[in-house]
């Protein structure tokens, strides 16, 4: 009886946490409002945002949409309970994708699996993905997808539309496929080995078909807006909340981000939204006076930069009065970080230079995004996941068969 009465309020504590309601406004709530008016025929729009019958074209649309598709099967349950169970389906899909990933990068089984354990149990995506954020979405599509282009043959057109859907997730990801072409392009011209023309052929239609999503999305914000190219007017709240006095000065925030509401005279963003009556003339707005703050404070530029890049590396949470569930999420990653780090010459030899050229273009985007917005760790993921989970398996494979040992034992 006393078990029992565990069990129930085990359940009551899992189901209270999953059903907490996001907070209003955040990227959370912006997500499984705009995937409720998807899933019950009001169309992609955000009915409690600023311009609730407009059709949005602040939020990216594939995370809204595969939300929305949870939506549609259980109709009656809390968004936020959606969201989250939706992500932890994502989060373990991932875990699988990563599994496969590793194989085909030429890691021994046993280490596939427990790379993929490790994505799907992870404290760290864990907690994002109970945020009800897009990351996780990001990370199972962009994952499998590399999987499958490393698999060959015809996967690898399957493997660039997924690729291709990653821009709709995490907008700075777009630059990525045509950037890949272009390291793999370089080298070998670099190193006079040229590519066949088969291989060129290849290439050239797996980036038109990674590229496709994205182009789809364009002509739709052309359609409603006149602007072209337009992927999200997200981008000028983005970039004005990460570059003012706040985060250029106060430490708590240095290199971060903040609502431009709380930038000291600042109009409030529903002040505006009312003045300016839609979505590009508020991103217009916001983005002019991100780029006045920069040129009227270029001293304190380098200094902000600096902010923004420590704060995407910190290994541990930026604030010492961080809960202690942040703190054990941050430090799970550790042995990671060092299994990396020690097993590099290993790593760097073996890996398969086609997917050092893909972290190369994702790195490059990762700075990039990093440099022009904020150090936020959501973005890090993104690419930290792809880079050192891969790496530190292959670099375990390798210490282990210089050791003599059998890939059917270890």
């Amino acid at each position: 009886m006393g078990v029992f009465a565990l069990l129930v309020l085990l359940k009551l504590g899992v189901m209270s946490a999953l059903n907490r309601p996001f907070v209003s406004g955040t990227d959370s709530s912006q997500y499984a409002s705009i995937a409720a008016s998807v899933a019950h025929g009001g169309g992609y729009r955000d009915p409690v945002g600023l311009f609730p019958n407009n059709p949005a074209t602040d939020r990216v649309p594939v995370w809204p949409l595969l939300l929305s598709v949870g939506m549609r099967i259980a109709p009656n349950a809390r968004d936020e309970l959606v969201s989250r169970l939706t992500n932890l389906l994502f989060l373990a899909l991932a875990g699988v994708a990563m599994t496969a990933l590793c194989r085909r990068l030429g890691a021994r089984p046993l280490l596939c699996l427990l790379a993929g354990l490790y994505v799907a149990l992870s404290p760290i995506l864990l907690y994002v993905a109970l945020g009800g954020l897009s990351e996780i979405s990001f990370i199972l599509l962009v994952t499998a997808g590399v999987a499958l282009a490393f698999a060959g043959g015809r996967c690898v057109y399957l493997g660039a539309i997924l690729i291709g859907l990653g821009p709709l997730v995490r907008p700075n990801f777009v630059i990525v496929p045509p950037l890949f072409v272009a390291l793999a392009i370089g080298y070998a011209f670099f190193w006079r080995e040229p590519l066949p023309r088969a291989t060129l052929i290849r290439m050239a239609l797996a980036l038109a078909l990674s590229l496709a999503p994205t182009g789809v999305w364009l002509v739709r914000n052309y359609a409603l807006t006149g602007r072209f190219p337009l992927l999200t007017t997200f981008y000028g709240e983005a970039f004005y909340g990460s570059n003012n006095d706040g985060t250029a000065t106060a430490l708590e925030y240095w290199g971060g981000w903040v609502f431009p509401d709380y930038i000291p005279g600042e109009t409030p963003k529903k002040d505006l939204a009312m003045r300016l009556k839609s979505d590009v003339a508020l991103n217009d707005y916001y983005l002019a006076q991100g780029k006045a703050w920069m040129r009227s404070h270029w001293t304190a530029v380098p200094r902000l930069m600096l902010g923004k890049m420590v704060r995407s590396l910190a290994l541990l949470p930026w604030s010492p009065s961080s809960p202690w569930q942040e703190w054990f999420a941050f430090s799970s990653r550790l042995p990671l970080f060092v299994l990396l780090l020690a097993t590099i010459r290993l790593w760097w030899r073996a890996m398969d230079r086609n997917y050092m050229f893909f972290l190369a273009a994702l790195g490059i985007s990762h700075i990039m995004t990093t440099l022009l917005i904020d150090g936020q760790l959501r973005y890090s993921f993104c690419f930290f996941e792809l880079f050192t989970i891969p790496c530190a398996a292959l670099g375990l494979d390798r210490w282990l068969k210089n050791r003599g040992t059998p890939a059917t034992t270890a």
